[in-house]
């Protein structure tokens, strides 16, 4: 009796499943061995080999092949929104003060800011992090 059919529909679901879960690559390497299971089914092997071979090309893809996945993605992230401002530079345009707020301009929009030194407006800073609505910033 052929498989490879079977295998063939597996592939296809696992592969929908891991489009539907983007970023898990968990369902790519179950489609991985569903792929290689029905090229050994091709070949004209057992079914009892097809499924040795489905099982250990899964779980060597889950092992080995799924988290050098996980790290080129996370590599490829980048920061959006707000956290996109974090490292960036920003102009003074009120006197911060120790304890107290001040403002300052960066990438066009005037933001509050803290910093745990007195600064002066004019000076250039770099934001260091963001604590709700505000930057907190550094010389």
């Amino acid at each position: 009796m052929t498989t490879w059919y079977v295998w063939l529909i597996l592939f296809l679901v696992f592969l929908g499943l891991e489009i539907m879960t983007t970023g898990v690559f968990f369902f790519l390497c179950f489609s991985t061995g569903a792929l290689f299971a029905m090229l050994f089914s091709l070949l004209g092997a057992s079914f009892q080999v097809e499924l040795v071979v489905f099982c250990a090309v899964s779980l060597a893809s889950i092992l080995l092949i799924r988290p050098l996945f996980k790290k080129y993605i996370a590599k490829q992230k980048t920061e959006t929104n707000v956290d996109s401002l974090i490292g960036t530079k920003a102009i003074v345009i009120e006197d911060i003060k120790v304890n107290d707020m001040g403002k300052v301009k960066t990438e066009g929009e005037i933001w509050l800011a803290v910093s745990n030194e007195n600064i002066a407006k004019g000076e250039t800073v770099v934001i260091e992090s963001i604590d709700g609505t505000k930057l907190v910033v550094k010389k």
